[in-house]
């Protein structure tokens, strides 16, 4: 059993909550996983019917144990340690359907509907797997033992055969030097718990050295793809397992070497922990380019807090502590994932749980210019007035949308021309057919659609001649995106930029365009996607009706040289649903004349709320 004082120091607002989570359980059989389930994937192309029981078993036993490690008298929680370690030992693999070897037909195996368990596939499930069982080991493992020693030696046995060995003998994991995937979160994400594993159950110091070294050298492969200004290209909701991820790598490894080596003070290692303070909007809303929510479904501010004070930057930290709020400073909210590497971290943190409450830093402007990302908002420190937040970028990213000059501009940290996100992860989506899907179109995002051609992926498809520019009063992102488009768009040059302008009194976005084709083209529209109702505005312009009371947008256009048409997306996945509600709309802006060479600005202004 870990240290007794440690687990009887735990507050007693805390250590309630995790008994009644645990107490909720015991009665109830553990969650099915069968063969049917996880052959639904290759089937129809389905992930959560699997992969939502394997998460509830998982976090069921994370639960259990913290339970037994606060009441290690309690036989009904012992036996719900000892049900969980079993059944996860029990299941033929723990890679997830989508992202099994076999199931996918990839790395020279023959496709089939289920997992071979004589050829494990190291993923994310199988890491997260394999850390919960090395911390069920090291915090209950004597009791564990006194229930029977063989469950233990199988639990190690087990995350041996399916994580540790298969990463040491095998080079087939293409998250690990980006042979055949891109060097994403993947690779600190499950670094961060095979070395966790490595520390807490590998018995041999050969091999031990040996996983280390090998972690070592995946890690640097991941670094050196990573961007100087510590941008994370999956969006702010992959940085809880991307950029916080590599930093509880770095932190294993100086507690294992005796030494951070300097690591914390490097300039990227403390570039990557100021993301999450660069991409925040507020009130729980994020700047989402690429695949994740514009509210995040995950954050661990105890981490970030880690973060911060190893970097030694304050105002990370503080971002960290005004996200907690009131919270348990341990626990995550009632049906958010459950990680207990986190948790107990938190649990131990002095200094995060005496961390006294904040307001969030919000800085005036964040200028990322090897990830191409501006956010900019009217005053540091306050969420009321116009953000605006703008990119380069190009069409190779990791969780790729086809959005090169795109933006997001909110007012009082709500985003109003916004980013739908992504919906719930399927078959397709990472998939020949992932841009059949339209919220990864650039067709429905804030760019231009030229000879009814949006954005083709691929690494070509990139911003040129990317600046930024501050005079006192206004920040500007310039770029040309002409070569994000197709040779049949005929476009020589279309030059965006995008203007907050902080002017007493006339407070406002522009998005101007300049655009140079071969020849007139047979169509030209900007296209424009809302979060909020629509009514018509001044001018002939349309105004943006916040979801509450409070001030709107009114947006203006040459009305001479588009007309405007607005539809309305309904909206029926929860992923979207969630964030959005019923509906997003579309504006688009079509040219009357499309000529060789034009110019326009859309001009987006702060308004008291108009009336329906």
């Amino acid at each position: 059993m870990a240290d007794r004082d440690a687990w009887e120091a735990v507050g007693e607002a805390t250590r309630d909550r995790v008994l009644r989570a645990a107490s909720s359980t015991p009665a109830q059989p553990w969650p099915s996983l069968s063969a049917s389930l996880y052959a639904r994937f290759a089937r129809d192309g389905d992930r959560l019917d699997y992969q939502a029981p394997a998460a509830a078993r998982r976090e069921r036993l994370g639960w259990a144990v913290l339970a037994v490690a606060m009441d290690p008298s309690s036989t009904a929680f012992q036996n719900e340690v000892l049900d969980g370690v079993w059944a996860l030992c029990e299941e033929t693999s723990w890679a997830l359907p989508a992202h099994d070897f076999r199931v996918l037909g990839s790395h020279g195996r023959t496709s089939g509907l289920l997992p071979d368990p004589d050829h494990p596939t190291l993923d994310l499930g199988a890491s997260t797997t394999a850390v919960l069982l090395a911390l069920t080991d090291a915090v209950v493992g004597e009791e564990l033992d006194r229930i029977d020693p063989l469950v233990r030696r199988r639990l190690r046995r087990e995350v041996s055969f399916r994580v540790l060995r298969p990463y040491l003998e095998r080079d087939d994991w293409g998250w690990y030097d980006g042979t055949t995937a891109k060097l994403n979160n993947w690779n600190p994400w499950i670094h961060s718990e095979l070395l966790l594993a490595t520390a807490l159950t590998e018995e041999s110091g050969d091999v031990r050295a040996a996983l280390i070294s090998r972690i070592v050298q995946g890690l640097e492969n991941y670094l050196a793809a990573q961007p100087r200004d510590g941008g994370c290209d999956e969006g702010p909701h992959y940085w809880w397992r991307a950029g916080a991820s590599l930093f509880e790598c770095l932190e294993t490894l100086a507690s294992l070497l005796g030494t951070d080596a300097g690591l914390f003070g490097h300039p990227l290692t403390r570039a990557i922990a100021r993301y999450p303070l660069a991409t925040w909007i507020g009130d729980g809303w994020a700047v989402n380019f690429a695949d994740g929510p514009a509210r995040p479904r995950e954050t661990w501010p105890s981490v970030l807090h880690r973060y911060g004070r190893r970097t030694g930057q304050p105002d990370v930290c503080a971002h960290a502590r005004a996200l907690r709020g009131d919270t348990d400073a341990s626990l995550p909210e009632t049906g958010g994932p459950f990680d207990l590497r986190r948790v107990t971290d938190a649990l131990f943190d002095p200094t995060w749980q005496e961390a006294r409450p904040g307001s969030l830093p919000l800085p005036e402007r964040s200028w990322l210019p090897d990830t191409q990302v501006l956010v900019a908002r009217t005053a540091a420190g306050t969420e009321r007035g116009l953000l605006l937040a703008a990119k380069g970028g190009h069409n190779d990213e990791s969780h790729n949308h086809n959005d090169v000059g795109t933006f997001i501009v909110a007012l009082d940290a709500r985003p109003l021309l916004i980013d739908a996100g992504v919906g719930t992860y399927r078959k397709e989506t990472f998939s020949p057919q992932r841009y059949e899907i339209w919220s990864m179109t650039s067709e429905y995002h804030n760019v231009p659609v030229v000879n009814d051609l949006g954005q083709p992926p691929g690494p070509g498809s990139r911003a040129h001649d990317v600046s930024h520019r501050y005079d006192g009063t206004t920040d500007e992102l310039t770029c040309d995106i002409s070569a994000a488009y197709p040779p049949q768009a005929g476009l020589a040059r279309w030059q965006r930029t995008f203007r907050l302008i902080r002017e007493a009194g006339s407070e406002r976005v522009e998005i101007g365009d300049a655009w140079t084709c071969s020849a007139p083209p047979r169509s030209l529209a900007l296209h424009l996607l809302i979060g909020a109702d629509v009514a018509p505005a001044d001018e002939g312009g349309l105004a943006l009706v916040t979801p509450s009371a409070g001030r709107g947008l009114s947006l203006n256009w040459d009305t001479d040289a588009f007309t405007a048409s607005v539809e309305t997306l309904p909206l029926a996945d929860p992923a979207f649903t969630r964030v959005w509600g019923p509906a997003v709309r579309r504006l688009v802006l079509t040219a009357r004349r499309p000529a060789t060479e034009g110019e326009h600005v859309l001009t987006v202004r702060p308004t008291e709320r108009p009336s329906a």
